[in-house]
């Protein structure tokens, strides 16, 4: 019997992917001065939290009013 080298090429098994590179969060869990986005994607605006309820869109250059329970993620 022979046995055979596990051929990569033909390995059909594309397991999940562990996480993401993005931690979500709660807008109020994240301390001022800490960059986030509203998508865990490299393409969403960038934002910097304020104060407790604002934030800095860095693209546009304007402060943004978030709520207190706003998903966003943090890298």
């Amino acid at each position: 019997r022979i046995k055979m080298a596990n051929d990569h090429a033909q390995d059909r098994y594309d397991p999940p992917k562990v996480g993401s590179e993005y931690e979500e969060d709660k807008f109020s869990e994240i301390n001022p001065g800490e960059l986030f986005r509203l998508f865990a994607n490299n393409g969403a605006k960038i934002y910097r939290k304020s104060s407790d309820n604002f934030a800095f869109d860095i693209k546009e250059q304007v402060e943004i009013q978030f709520d207190f329970n706003e998903k966003v993620y943090a890298n």
